[in-house]
């Protein structure tokens, strides 16, 4: 695990210096910049359980313990779409606009990268993606839900964030669990490699929400 903690605190470090999250801890984020964000994640989010699930089932026949474990998660997914929606609805934006608009290249990168190792790769690589998301959510999600609500005065409006800030302390502890119990040493490159990609391009997709106009 020590290499992906590694990991985790240089992503937080990385996620830090970019504009939109340098603009929630200045007290100067702007409306637009939210909605951009909260876009992405809408993109991204109406694949998760899609993936963890497909992951599962690849998982079952091999490792029956992480399959179990990732249907299971991937259950737990399901509908985190719709809180992006929600919080987007208050601001006014309305669903169908949303639905129009295409993800930043990076996040578009990758959804792509979670449904190659979900379908076709090493599917108990996908836990490099999960832990990453999982333990940035646990790290930033709540203290960023507090100040987007305070400065946009926003009360109804941090859905996502709030709620991932809240459940995914107990999803990165979960993680940890299965990938210290579970997981085969032979896997263990694929998950550090996945892990490796997905914080390259989470990193990316918030510069790049933070460039758009």
């Amino acid at each position: 695990m020590q290499y992906l903690l590694d990991l985790r605190a240089k992503v937080r470090s990385q996620l830090s210096a970019t504009e939109p999250v340098q603009a929630v801890f200045e007290g100067r984020l702007n409306r637009g910049i939210y909605a951009r964000y909260l876009t992405n994640v809408w993109h991204y989010a109406i694949h998760s359980a899609v993936v963890i699930g497909m992951a599962g089932a690849r998982c079952v026949p091999g490792n029956p313990m992480l399959g179990d474990y990732l249907l299971h998660h991937a259950r737990e997914e399901l509908g985190h779409d719709a809180w992006a929606l929600q919080d987007l609805k208050a601001m006014e934006i309305d669903e169908s606009a949303v639905r129009a608009t295409r993800p930043v290249p990076a996040c578009a990168s990758m959804i792509g990268v979670e449904y190659y190792w979900a379908a076709h790769a090493n599917p108990v690589g996908l836990f490099g993606w999960m832990y990453i998301l999982e333990a940035m959510g646990d790290d930033l999600g709540s203290e960023i839900a507090r100040r987007i609500e305070d400065g946009l005065q926003l009360p109804d409006g941090v859905k996502f964030l709030a709620g991932h800030g809240v459940a995914d302390e107990d999803h990165t502890a979960d993680l940890t669990r299965e990938i210290t119990n579970n997981v085969k040493p032979e896997d263990m490159a694929d998950i550090h490699h996945v892990a490796d990609v997905v914080s390259d391009l989470y990193v990316r997709m918030f510069q790049q929400i933070g460039e758009e106009e």
